[in-house]
C-alpha cells in the first residue's frame, strides 16, 4: 500500500507524519523519531526494534519504523502525552542537543542539501575559498543537483528527519540499496552518492563533522553502455540521406567529426575559417530546467580544455555549410521582424531563428534513421562509429584522442578500446602462425 493512501486512511497528512528513520546500534536496528520538546527544541526518541541489524531485517525493520512513525503521530494529533515505548532508549543515554548553538552546528540533514545548493551556485563560489570547492561548475550541472535534491534527497532525508551528525555509512548504505531494488539504475544512484558526498565535505569544511561516513562506502564501477555503432556504409548512406533535413550539420558534425551534441548546437559562422580551410569546436549550447522553466546556455567553456580543438575543413563539409548560412540568410531576410535575433550567427537554428532544442535533435535523429532504415543509435553514438572508423584504418589512440578532444588517452582507452580491432587481428594472425591448423572434413564419431 502506498503511503498516501495509509495515512489517507488514518487521517494523517504528510506533514503531521513524524520523521524517522533506522539505523544500527550495538547489533540492533533502532528507530529514531525526529521528536521536538515543548519549545520546539530537537529531542530525538530512539527505540529498539529488537531486530538484529543484518540485511535480511531490513525490511521489517523500515516496516516498523513507518509503522511507529504513523502511531507517535497519531498520538501527537489525539493530544495524548508521549508515552515510553516498550523499547526506548532512556534520555541520559542519548546526547544532548538543547542548545540553539548545537541545532545550528547539526541541522537537519535536508536543510543541509538546501545550504549546501545555494553555496554551490556559480555565481555564488568564490574560487579556492573554502574546502573542496576550488572551481565553479556550470549552471546546467548546478540545475541537476538542484532537481535531484527537489525530487529525491530533500524528501527522503526530510522523511529520516536525521541530523548531520546522525548520517552514518550504514544509513547511507540503506539509502543507496533502497534505491537500487527498487529500479534505479546505478548510474542514477551514483549521483546521488556525488550530492552526498559533496554535502559532507562541506560539512566537514565548517567543522560541523570531523570525517565524511560518504567515504568508507565503496562506489562500484558502473557497467560501460555498449554503444551501437554505424559502419562506413551506412555512415555514408546516413550523412547523404539526411542532406537539407533541418538537423543536418548536427548529424554531419556528429558523424563526420565525432563532436558531442552540445558542441554541434553551439556551432556559429565565426568558427568558420573558409579561406585557411579550417574551424573550431570552441563553443557549447546546453539546457537547464530552473523553477520549471527550460533556459539554454550558450558558454566556451568546453568540458575539457582539450575539448577547444580545431578541425580541418573538407570539401564536402565545407559545401554543405556554406548552404546552411545561404539558407539562414535567406530566412532572416524573408523573415524580416519575426526572426529572432538571439540566436544570430547559429547554424542550429529553426526556420524563423530560434535556437533548436538540443532534445528535438535526438527525437528527430531517432525519426531519420528509422526513415533510413538504418539501425537504432543514439545520437552520441554517432561519435562512437566516428572514432570506430579511425580505428579500423589503424589511426593511432594519441590522434583519435585529440581529434574527440579527451583530456587523458587513458579516458580514449577505456571509451574506445573495445572498438580496437587491428591490433586483435594480428593477433589472431601469430596465434594462426603458431597453431598452423588446416581445413578439415567431417569427423566421424
Amino acid at each position: 500500500m502506498e503511503l498516501t493512501q495509509m495515512l489517507k486512511m488514518v487521517r494523517l497528512t504528510e506533514d503531521e507524519l513524524i520523521g524517522g528513520f533506522i539505523t544500527p546500534k550495538k547489533g540492533y536496528y533502532y528507530i529514531v523519531l525526529n521528536r521536538k520538546d515543548q519549545n520546539g527544541k530537537r529531542k530525538p526518541l530512539w527505540i529498539s526494534t529488537g531486530l538484529s541489524a543484518v540485511e535480511e531485517n531490513e525490511a521489517e525493520a523500515e516496516s516498523k519504523c513507518l509503522s511507529t512513525r504513523i502511531q507517535y503521530s497519531l498520538d501527537l494529533k489525539n493530544g495524548v502525552a508521549d508515552k515510553t515505548f516498550t523499547h526506548e532508549v532512556p534520555e541520559k543515554s542519548i546526547a544532548p542537543d538543547d542548545s540553539d548553538e548545537n541545532h545550528s552546528a547539526n541541522p537537519l540533514f535536508a536543510d543541509l542539501l538546501n545550504e549546501w545548493l545555494a553555496f554551490r551556485h556559480p555565481d555564488n563560489i568564490v574560487v579556492g575559498e573554502d574546502f573542496n570547492f576550488d572551481r565553479t561548475i556550470k549552471l546546467n550541472t548546478w540545475a541537476g543537483y538542484a532537481d535531484n535534491i527537489k525530487q529525491n534527497l530533500y524528501p527522503t532525508f526530510k522523511a529520516y528527519g536525521c541530523t548531520v551528525q546522525e548520517i552514518t555509512p550504514d544509513l547511507l548504505k540503506g539509502h543507496y540499496a533502497y534505491r537500487l531494488k527498487h529500479g534505479k539504475k546505478k548510474a542514477t544512484v551514483a549521483k546521488d552518492y556525488t550530492v552526498i558526498n559533496q554535502v559532507l565535505n562541506y560539512a566537514v569544511s565548517k567543522k560541523m563533522i570531523s570525517v565524511n561516513p560518504n567515504s568508507a562506502i565503496t562506489l562500484h564501477k558502473i557497467e560501460k553502455y555498449n554503444a551501437a555503432t554505424l559502419n562506413a556504409e551506412q555512415m555514408q548512406y546516413y550523412l547523404e540521406f539526411i542532406v537539407g533535413d533541418i538537423i543536418e550539420i548536427p548529424i554531419l558534425l556528429g558523424g563526420f567529426y565525432g563532436m558531442r551534441r552540445s558542441e554541434c548546437v553551439g556551432t556559429r559562422e565565426s568558427q568558420f575559417d573558409f579561406q585557411h580551410k579550417f574551424f573550431r569546436a570552441n563553443h557549447t549550447v546546453t539546457t537547464a530546467v530552473i523553477d520549471k522553466q527550460k533556459i539554454y546556455i550558450p558558454s566556451d567553456k568546453l568540458k575539457t580544455d582539450l575539448s577547444n580543438r580545431t578541425y580541418p575543413l573538407t570539401p564536402y563539409v565545407e559545401e554543405r555549410i556554406k548552404a546552411k548560412i545561404a539558407e539562414n540568410k535567406e530566412l532572416r531576410k524573408l523573415c524580416g521582424s519575426s526572426y529572432s535575433n538571439e540566436w544570430l550567427g547559429y547554424l542550429c537554428v529553426h526556420p524563423l531563428g530560434e535556437i533548436i532544442d538540443p532534445g528535438y535533435i535526438t527525437n528527430r535523429h531517432r525519426e531519420l534513421l528509422k526513415k533510413a532504415e538504418l539501425p537504432h543509435v543514439r545520437f552520441h553514438d554517432l561519435r562512437h562509429s566516428c572514432v570506430g572508423l579511425m580505428m579500423a584504418n589503424e589511426v593511432p589512440m594519441e590522434r583519435i584522442r585529440d581529434w574527440v578532444g579527451h583530456s587523458d588517452i587513458r579516458t580514449t582507452v577505456n571509451t574506445y578500446g573495445h572498438l580496437e580491432y587491428q591490433s586483435k587481428k594480428k593477433t589472431a594472425k601469430i596465434i594462426q602462425k603458431s597453431l598452423p591448423l588446416k581445413k578439415v572434413g567431417a569427423v566421424n564419431l
